[in-house]
């Protein structure tokens, strides 16, 4: 019997600037860079919730590795997408898995495999160039800024 193979969406960058800054950025900096924030993360068991309003994602730190890696879980949602339906809990079960390495001088390159955001979702298109901006982006401009 073959086994179908989940293709999570994954996606990293280089940026200029420290590991302990980019570590911050993804626990008490998230509103700098990706969405509002009701309150920062600070160590594992945290749950913090990011927002747009009424789109909203709930997420639970269950691994904490200071300046090397975090993995958040999505514990709740309320994902609004005009024009797309059923993805209000899409997300609800796959984990944000963070990876931050160094990269020589000042340059770190920080890693994100969204795990269980995978094709067949309905959110995938829309989901993972969210993400491609974000990353490579968003939190990259960020951190090269405050840096």
């Amino acid at each position: 019997m073959k086994k179908e193979i989940e293709m999570d969406y994954k996606q990293s960058v280089v940026i200029k600037t420290s590991k302990e800054l980019a570590f911050e950025a993804l626990m008490t900096g998230v509103d700098q860079w990706w969405g509002e924030v009701d309150h920062p993360a600070q160590g594992e068991g945290d749950v913090f919730t990011v927002s747009w309003g009424e789109p909203w994602y709930q997420f639970k730190i269950i691994e904490y590795n200071p300046f090397s890696k975090i993995t958040w879980e999505c514990i709740e949602a309320n994902q609004i997408i005009e024009g797309l339906e059923g993805v209000e809990k899409e997300w609800v079960g796959t984990k944000l898995i963070w990876r931050i390495e160094s990269k020589g001088d000042d340059m770190v390159q920080v890693s994100m495999e969204h795990h269980g955001l995978i094709p067949e979702f309905v959110c995938f298109n829309v989901c993972s160039s969210a993400w491609d901006h974000f990353i490579t982006e968003s939190l990259k401009d960020h951190l090269e800024k405050s840096g």
